[in-house]
């Protein structure tokens, strides 16, 4: 699925986008959905922190003090997981999108180009998901592979995810709600903001002190919506 946020300065291009994209999700058969389009830069930035965005199309120039030079090296800065698209006019600056490993850059106006770029992105993205139940993990200097099967919960402390997997550890600074996407939903429930679950890992839980015990030992008290939600998340799993 591609989830996409959209960042340029111009308000007729954001509807030109938001008009044409729908379209060529339908065309192509592509499960996407169009997060945000905005020529706020901060709001941009806010949306591809706390959504599953996995792909941002960015103008360069953006006619303030802030480029999308700048706005993309801050994605980057931030580890945040997503692929980026440059659409602009500037065709002066198209080395500088290897300084931030885009995806691609395309001159306007982007019609077909564009379109066969995210069919493109789509087939590459669902491949990587589909890669053995492999997820990956993007830290400052190594990316990790690690099998979901492995996983027994993941924690959400500050502005860190952390990752509790066989023995090891991984902290990264992708959101929960970025990582719940990439994880089998067969496995994996959201019991709570700061709390991803593997249910094959539940122990069990006790309702009366409201307290879920994991097989490698993890504890954790819950309320009583996160009692109930795992409880209805394991009914549904046996059913």
């Amino acid at each position: 699925m591609l989830s996409i946020a959209i960042l340029d300065d111009n308000i007729k291009v954001l509807e030109q986008y938001e008009e044409l994209i729908p379209r060529w999700f339908a065309r192509n058969g592509i499960r996407g959905r169009i997060v945000t389009a905005t020529s706020d830069y901060n709001e941009f930035l806010e949306a591809v922190r706390e959504h599953s965005v996995n792909v941002c199309i960015i103008d360069i120039n953006l006619r303030s003090e802030i480029t999308g030079l700048y706005v993309a090296k801050k994605i980057r800065h931030e580890n945040l997981n997503t692929e980026i698209i440059f659409c602009t006019g500037m065709l002066e600056y198209m080395h500088k999108a290897f300084d931030v490993n885009a995806y691609h850059y395309i001159i306007k106006p982007v019609g077909a180009n564009l379109e066969k770029c995210l069919v493109k992105l789509d087939k590459e993205i669902e491949a990587r998901q589909n890669r053995k139940h492999i997820l990956e993990l993007k830290t400052k200097s190594n990316i990790y592979y690690v099998a979901h099967d492995s996983i027994s919960h993941i924690i959400r402390q500050g502005s860190k995810s952390i990752i509790y997997s066989s023995g090891n550890v991984y902290e990264v600074y992708e959101s929960l709600d970025s990582l719940v996407v990439r994880l089998d939903a067969d496995k994996f429930i959201r019991c709570c903001r700061s709390q991803i679950i593997n249910r094959d890992y539940i122990k069990q839980i006790d309702r009366i002190n409201r307290k879920i015990i994991l097989t490698n030992g993890y504890e954790e008290k819950l309320s009583r919506l996160k009692t109930y939600r795992l409880l209805k998340g394991a009914s549904d799993n046996e059913g």
